[in-house]
Parts: C-alpha cells; sequence; structure tokens
C-alpha cells in the first residue's frame, strides 16, 4: 500500500518533469532564413544593388541583416499586421506582391525585397569570383 508521502512525491516528480518540459519546448526562438535582399530606392523601378541576407522574425520583430553588415530591426506597431517601426521610430510597411516567394518591406527611402530562394545570386557571386 501505498504511503501519502511517495504518493506526493511522485506527483511531484511528474509535475516537475511536465514543467520542465513545457519550458524547454517553450522555448521561442527566432526563425532564420537566408535569402536574398533587393534595394529599391524609393521611385525606383530597377533594384539599386542586391544582396545575400539573413531574415529573421521573433515574436513578431523582424531584424535583416544585409551581407555589407546592414542590418534592419522593424518592431511591430499597433494591432495591424504588417505595421513596422524601424530603429530610427520611422514607419515600415510589410508588403505582398512577391507571393510564396518572398515578401516586400517599404521604408521611408527604400524598399526592401526579401525572396527566400538566394540561389540564383549565390550563381552570379560564384561566376564573378571564377576567372
Amino acid at each position: 500500500m501505498k504511503t501519502v508521502n511517495s504518493v506526493f512525491k511522485g506527483k511531484v516528480r511528474w509535475e516537475v518533469l511536465g514543467l520542465l518540459s513545457v519550458l524547454l519546448n517553450g522555448v521561442a526562438y527566432a526563425d532564420e532564413t537566408p535569402a536574398r535582399c533587393d534595394i529599391y530606392i524609393k521611385g525606383s523601378e530597377q533594384p539599386a544593388i542586391s544582396f545575400p541576407c539573413t531574415f529573421s522574425q521573433r515574436r513578431g520583430h523582424v531584424t535583416i541583416t544585409r551581407s555589407d553588415e546592414v542590418t534592419y530591426s522593424f518592431t511591430p506597431i499597433g494591432d495591424t499586421p504588417g505595421n513596422y517601426e524601424d530603429q530610427k521610430g520611422n514607419a515600415v510597411y510589410r508588403q505582398r506582391g512577391l507571393g510564396v516567394d518572398g515578401v516586400i518591406f517599404k521604408l521611408k527611402n527604400e524598399s526592401v525585397y526579401i525572396y527566400w530562394d538566394a540561389t540564383s545570386l549565390e550563381q552570379k557571386t560564384s561566376e564573378k569570383k571564377e576567372p
């Protein structure tokens, strides 16, 4: 026959294991992916430059780090999805237009087009390196 003490200890062990499981599995990691960033100057119909970049998102916060070490950090604002503020306090808007191929962020003086498939840029970069 089990004593109250042994039942209580067993229950505590399961509760502690359950809590640890929730804590360890509930840790929010940033989703990060390599991408290609095309930078369009405001009013331009052609990209000024393209970079390999890294796109990450955590709890709605977006970070884009270009290969030239320029970083964009966007914080969600308000209740409307797609409205952000950059690190200087300027409005940033996420827009559709690339479908499943990527996402667009409209900033004050430029737009950043992010393409999930960066292979075309990687191929161009490797072609330039070959003699």
